[in-house]
C-alpha cells in the first residue's frame, strides 16, 4: 500500500515538473496526453494486479516422495502388533507358548495378510482348560484379528 501511495506522489511531482519544463504549444498537448495515460495506468495498477493474482484459494500441489522403508517399518509393526494381540488373547483362553507368524505382502503400499502359521509344538494348556477344542478357539481368535479363512491357517505340532 505504501508503494502505491509513493507511486501516486511521484506521478504528481513528475506532472508538476512536466508542466513547468514543457513550453506551451502543440507538443505540450501530446506530452500531457501521454502523461495522463501514464497517471491512469498508475492509479489502475492495483486493480489490474488484483485480477492478475488469483486471490481465491491458491492451492499449490507438490509432489511427495513415498518413503518405502518407513512404510515397510510401519507394516512390520502392525503385523507384530497383531501377532502379540493373538498371543495375548490365546493366553487369556488358557493357552501359552504358541508361536504365531503372520505371512503378509505389501502391494501398492497396502498391507495384505496372506496366511498365518501357528506352531503348537510347545503349547501349554492350563489345568482348568484341559478339555477344550484348542483348534476351534485358535481359529476363531486368529480370524478375529486377521480375517483369514480356515484354509489360510497352517498348524504345526
Amino acid at each position: 500500500m505504501a508503494g502505491y501511495i509513493l507511486s501516486i506522489l511521484g506521478i504528481v511531482v513528475a506532472g508538476v515538473f512536466i508542466d513547468i519544463i514543457i513550453p506551451n504549444g502543440t507538443i505540450s498537448k501530446y506530452i500531457k496526453s501521454i502523461y495522463a495515460i501514464f497517471v491512469l495506468a498508475v492509479i489502475i495498477s492495483p486493480i489490474i494486479n488484483f485480477f492478475n493474482k488469483n486471490q481465491g484459494f491458491n492451492l499449490q500441489y507438490q509432489e511427495y516422495e513415498i518413503n518405502e522403508n518407513l512404510i515397510n517399518y510401519i507394516n512390520q509393526n502392525k503385523v507384530k502388533s497383531i501377532e502379540n494381540n493373538i498371543t495375548a488373547d490365546l493366553e487369556e483362553e488358557g493357552m501359552s507358548n504358541i508361536d504365531i507368524i503372520i505371512n503378509y505382502s505389501i502391494d501398492n503400499n497396502e498391507l495384505s495378510i496372506n496366511s498365518c502359521t501357528i506352531n503348537l509344538k510347545n503349547l501349554v494348556i492350563s489345568a482348568d482348560k484341559q478339555h477344550i477344542n484348542k483348534y476351534e478357539i485358535i481359529k476363531q481368535i486368529v480370524h478375529e484379528h486377521t480375517n483369514l479363512a480356515e484354509e489360510e491357517m497352517i498348524f504345526y505340532e
